[in-house]
C-alpha cells in the first residue's frame, strides 16, 4: 500500500516537473521569437516619452512667455489707471 503511494506521488511529481520544464521552454521560444517585436515597441515608447518630454517643455516656454506678456499687460493697465487717476485729482 505505501509503496504503490510513492509510486503514485512520484508519477505525480515527474509529471509536473516535466510540464513545467516543457512550460519553461516554450516560454523561451516564444521570447526568441518576438524578440523583434519586443525591440520595435520598446523604441517606439522611448520615442513617445522624448516627443512627450520635448512637447511638456515647449508648453513650459510657451506658459513663460504667456506669463512674461501677462506681467507687462497688467503693468500697463496699471499705468495707465494711475495716470487717469492723476489727471482726473487735477
Amino acid at each position: 500500500m505505501i509503496i504503490e503511494g510513492l509510486k503514485l506521488m512520484v508519477v505525480g511529481m515527474t509529471t509536473v516537473l516535466l510540464f513545467l520544464i516543457l512550460m519553461v521552454v516554450l516560454i523561451q521560444i516564444v521570447a526568441m521569437l518576438t524578440k523583434g517585436v519586443t525591440a520595435r515597441e520598446l523604441q517606439a515608447i522611448q520615442d513617445e516619452r522624448e516627443r512627450l518630454r520635448q512637447e511638456k517643455e515647449r508648453q513650459k516656454s510657451a506658459a513663460a512667455a504667456d506669463q512674461d506678456e501677462d506681467i507687462v499687460v497688467i503693468t500697463a493697465a496699471i499705468a495707465a489707471f494711475e495716470a487717469e487717476r492723476a489727471t482726473a485729482l487735477r
